[in-house]
């Protein structure tokens, strides 16, 4: 009799730690590392827009410029990212699907020019690992399963620029007073040690989607550890509103159920825990063996609303269903970090696309986009 519990119950040990252990402290760490994250890329987004001010008047060293992009005389490019991607496709059950995956990126860049708003012209000179922030909106169809997808800056685009200014020769700056010199301007370079950053984005909103993203996993882990919590209520209505007491069997009946040709047992006991109050719960085969009617026996009483969820047996235990709290915590943890790096924008990952259809059927449209 210690170890009499309801119909597939599994002992109190275990059941603390699927419902307290998994359940509870599994998704609070879970939603704390999303929580953790978002903390930090919210900071990461005020230090980037600090770096910005744009009253502060050009002076050598590190600096952060806004303005409107111009071409250098003769060129006709600034940035380039290129994306190279091979296409494929797969059947399933008759549904086409395709999917382009990079295979080789490139950089091309250029001198250019930012028009700030105080009316100077300052000459930028990126290297080729520079970072571009920008939306990859351009696309070139080369063939059925060949295509380019690239981000660039053009003209009249206004962009954030971050790198080291100083004063050099600019062969568009107009010639200094001694004429032997050739023109000299302000020009911002790469760092020594760094990258430059374009981004045509404010500084700060690369890392506030990021945050963004984090806190609604946050978000998703809680609701999921929420609903778990709410299926097996009545493990917390019996911690809780639950007295540990004794109740006498009243009857014993055992019947089958038939549900798609599988053939159910169930062994109900009804309990008469005092006079006026009545209530039953299912027990293993092993266990009716030895009952009978009028044995005491231990219960776990609720009373009111909830005393459906009255258990036999000394201890707090939970339904063997409970053991679906493992791969849902798992399950969800891992959908959390696939998406984490498959929503990255395209110059923090490689390029992936997924449509539905043939390539075919893409074919015509992106020709005319391109």
């Amino acid at each position: 009799m210690p170890d009499l519990m309801s119909d597939n119950h599994i002992g109190p040990m275990l059941s603390s730690f699927l419902v307290d252990g998994v359940g509870t402290l599994g998704f609070v760490v879970a939603s704390g590392v999303a929580l953790l994250a978002r903390a930090r890329k919210r900071a990461e987004a005020r230090a980037a827009e600090a770096t910005f001010d744009g009253e502060k008047q050009l002076v050598a060293g590190e600096a952060v410029l806004f303005g409107k992009v111009e071409r250098a005389e003769g060129s006709d490019t600034t940035v380039r990212v290129e994306v190279d991607q091979e296409g494929e496709e797969s059947e399933s059950s008759g549904v086409w699907s395709h999917k382009w995956t990079e295979k080789k990126r490139r950089v091309f860049v250029a001198p250019f020019y930012l028009r700030l708003a105080s009316g100077h012209r300052v000459r930028i000179e990126p290297r080729d690992d520079v970072f571009l922030v920008d939306e990859m909106d351009g696309l070139l169809r080369v063939d059925l399963k060949a295509r380019t997808r690239y981000a660039e800056l053009t003209p009249g685009e206004r962009v954030y620029a971050a790198g080291v200014l100083s004063r050099a020769p600019d062969p568009e700056a107009q010639p200094a007073a001694d004429y032997r010199t050739g023109g000299e301007g302000y020009v911002l370079r790469a760092p020594r040690s760094g990258r430059m950053l374009l981004s045509s984005q404010p500084l700060g909103e690369r890392f506030h989607e990021r945050a963004r993203f984090h806190g609604r996993w946050a978000m998703w882990i809680a609701l999921t550890a929420i609903t778990f919590h709410l299926l097996f209520l009545g493990y917390h209505v019996r911690r809780w509103a639950g007295t540990d007491t004794t109740a006498t069997i009243r009857k014993l009946d055992h019947y089958v159920t038939e549900s798609d040709d599988t053939l159910t047992h169930h062994y109900r006991v009804w309990l008469t825990p005092r006079d006026g109050l009545s209530v039953d719960d299912e027990v293993e085969p092993e266990d009716f063996a030895w009952m009978h009617e009028g044995q005491i026996v231990p219960v776990r009483l609720v009373e009111g609303p909830f005393a459906s969820s009255t258990t036999i047996g000394g201890h707090l235990t939970v339904h063997d269903l409970a053991w679906s709290v493992v791969p849902l915590l798992l399950g969800a943890w891992l959908i959390y970090q696939y998406r984490e790096r498959a929503s990255r924008p395209w110059y923090e990952r490689e390029v992936v696309d997924k449509g539905s259809g043939r390539l075919v059927e893409t074919f015509d449209a992106e020709k005319k986009r391109s």
